[in-house]
């Protein structure tokens, strides 16, 4: 089970209702020996009266047990309950349950209830006993007068204590089932109350991207949070200062490369060859100097782009403005191609971003399209705008990419096998890492415009636009 809320929930539920359950049964076999206890006793103190009954109707009316006697014995006449219920102003349905006899010293039946349900034998042990009577327990005591020399027999039908027993215990059970649900909401509540910081730093920790690493800031963390608290927070500062360095070293890279790398081109540029050769020779120098110093300033903006917390303020682009600027700095590669550039922007069209990194993309995106498409091509901007969405789209007539080529075409260095042009494989994979780390979805798809190429469509949030600040 992955959930703490649930495995704690289920597991107290569960052991809550086994206790119940033990308590149930453990209520109930109580509830048993005291009712056993307490109808035990009820027939013997029975019996006592009875005998001290006898014994003032026999001194007041001076009549003398004999053993011989053989007068039709007295019966006392249990009382028929018709009314609806247990009872009524007569007496009680449970009389049919209890017998009593009273014996002479030799078994002459002298006094006794009238059953026709129940024969009581005459037992000359006394004591307690289980008999079986028309195929029914009954509970019985015997006690034996020595005053007046009679035996008497006191008889309760088991149904008795069992009926009371399950009505008892039936009571108790329907409490606590009834509680059983007040049980399980309290639980979860006490549950989710208890968890609710664990949620607090998750739901702070799944808001945060990895441009904000910032300490997690709590007024008041469990003593059992506190550590995980403190590991999450060491490690977001061992992050930053890591992703700084990576910062510094990018920085201090692009100075110390860029330099020499402009020194040599500069120098082989200066190159005065006197023969064909050379020539060829210098303007493979100055060639592979332009493509290293390509290669070098997309590393760069592959790392900047990763480092995300170079670019952390967003501002209100106007995407119309963006895409002239660009196709201004392509403009040269644009018209040695005598490449038909089109665009269909509306002026209006502005999206919540950081504009380096709008920038990147689209240059990105717009250079590669420049790149592979032939002579006299043509390449298509497109913008359009919707309540939630804004989709820029870039087009181009060229060779296109088969399905394959579109699945691997975001990966570091990879280039088609079509593709016979100039470049690292880097320009998608910056394209990708910032529509990753900026919430933006990017497509590929063949073009609808033209007979063959590639479309390339970006979709970013049409977020409201920040107020500046005076």
């Amino acid at each position: 089970m992955n959930s703490i809320r649930a495995y704690l929930t289920i597991t107290l539920v569960i052991g809550i209702g086994l206790a119940i359950a033990a308590s149930i049964a453990m209520s109930y076999q109580r509830i048993t020996h005291e009712t056993e206890e307490l109808y035990d006793a009820e027939l013997a103190q029975i019996s006592r009266v009875l005998e001290a009954v006898l014994s003032i109707e026999f001194e007041f009316t001076g009549v003398h047990i004999s053993e011989t006697t053989h007068e039709k014995q007295k019966l006392v006449i249990s009382p028929e309950i018709i009314a609806e219920g247990e009872y009524n102003k007569d007496g009680h349905k449970y009389e049919k349950k209890l017998a009593f006899q009273v014996w002479s010293r030799k078994g002459v039946p002298l006094l006794g209830s009238s059953n026709n349900d129940v024969s009581l034998s005459f037992s000359n042990e006394p004591g307690y006993s289980y008999e079986t009577i028309d195929d029914k327990a009954w509970r019985t005591f015997v006690r034996y007068s020595d005053t007046l020399s009679i035996w008497i027999k006191v008889s309760q039908s088991v149904e008795i204590r069992e009926d009371v027993t399950h009505k008892i215990a039936s009571v108790n059970a329907s409490i606590l089932l009834i509680l059983l649900p007040v049980i399980f909401i309290l639980i979860t509540l006490i549950v989710r109350k208890g968890l609710a910081p664990l949620n607090e730093i998750n739901r702070q920790i799944s808001l945060r991207g990895n441009n904000n690493l910032t300490p997690l800031n709590f007024t008041s963390v469990p003593n059992e949070l506190q550590q995980i608290v403190g590991s999450i927070n060491h490690l977001m500062s061992s992050l930053g200062a890591a992703i700084e360095r990576q910062r510094r070293f990018t920085g201090n890279a692009a100075h110390e490369l860029r330099t020499p790398l402009a020194a040599i081109k500069v120098h082989a540029q200066n190159m005065h060859p006197d023969n064909e050769r050379l020539k060829n020779i210098q303007d493979h120098i100055v060639s592979g100097i332009d493509k290293l110093t390509h290669l070098f300033n997309q590393l760069i903006t592959l790392s900047q782009a990763e480092c995300s917390q170079v670019y952390d303020k967003k501002e209100a682009v106007n995407v119309n403005d963006l895409v002239c600027e660009i196709t201004t700095e392509l403009s040269a590669a644009i018209n040695k191609k005598q490449i038909s550039l089109s665009t269909h922007i509306d002026e209006n069209i502005k999206v919540q971003a950081n504009r380096e990194k709008l920038s990147i993309l689209l240059r990105n995106l717009i250079d590669n399209a420049v790149k592979y498409v032939p002579d006299q091509g043509k390449v298509t901007i497109n913008a359009e705008l919707s309540d939630t969405r804004v989709n820029l789209s870039v087009s181009d007539n060229g060779i296109g990419l088969n399905q394959e080529q579109k699945a691997h075409v975001f990966e570091r260095f990879y280039r088609a096998s079509s593709q016979d042009m100039d470049g690292c494989g880097i320009g998608l994979s910056i394209v990708k890492e910032i529509c990753d780390s900026s919430g933006y979805s990017i497509a590929l798809s063949d073009t609808e415009r033209y007979q063959t190429g590639l479309t390339v469509t970006v979709g970013m949030p049409n977020e409201p636009m920040a107020t500046d600040n005076p």
